[in-house]
């Protein structure tokens, strides 16, 4: 069976793993599915990437808007007297338990928008390193990282949405325990080398908090 590369490979192997040739038009559903199916759970370092957070994406007052393909923040860095440094994500409960007063040291989440505390300065610039939600497929030749370093998680959960379609319950809760095995070694193998390169935290990383 051919090696899955790309996303006209994984069609290819989702319809003679199935054996329903009858379905091969249901195929780029089941993967469209799968996609988002990945998306909300790996959190893998094939994911992740940065971007800055500058004036044009502040919404109002402390908060910026989120990169339209965001799924979740590993890490942000700012710039305080020349020195770069690392702001801690916090609940948006506990964000507002801080004073709005001094430096921003700490950000919460929510929804598409990141929100600090303090409001930074006019055209203040953070380091937002994030999982990335990965590209959907179109074209044959379309292919990401995830899918070339780990294929087994678009097969796996792939094969799930084909089953549920077939209503083979069995064989799409095999798909399923296998799918979430694989997350498991992904997301563990990011965590293992999230603290590579990341700056230190504030010096005086609670002033300014009130808590």
């Amino acid at each position: 069976m051919a090696q899955v590369t790309d996303y006209g490979t994984l069609k290819s192997w989702v319809s003679t793993t199935g054996h329903r040739g009858d379905l091969a038009s249901d195929i780029p559903g089941f993967i469209q599915a799968a996609e988002t199916m990945i998306a909300d759970s790996v959190r893998a370092i094939e994911l992740v990437t940065t971007v800055e957070l500058a004036e044009a994406d502040r919404d109002a007052g402390a908060v910026y808007n989120l990169p339209t393909d965001f799924l979740g923040a590993r890490a942000v860095t700012g710039i305080l007297s020349g020195e770069d440094y690392e702001l801690k994500q916090v609940s948006i409960a506990e964000l507002y338990r801080y004073s709005k007063s001094g430096d921003p040291v700490v950000f919460a989440v929510y929804g598409s928008q990141i929100e600090f505390r303090a409001s930074p300065a006019t055209d203040a610039e953070f380091t937002l390193i994030y999982f990335k939600r990965p590209a959907a497929f179109s074209a044959d030749a379309d292919t990401n990282l995830l899918l070339q370093r780990h294929p087994i998680l678009y097969q796996h959960a792939s094969m799930y949405w084909f089953h549920i379609h077939t209503q083979d319950l069995e064989l799409s809760a095999t798909h399923r325990d296998a799918f979430g095995f694989y997350v498991e070694e992904v997301n563990a193998q990011a965590e293992e080398i999230r603290g590579t390169g990341v700056v230190n935290p504030h010096a005086n990383f609670h002033s300014g908090a009130t808590m």
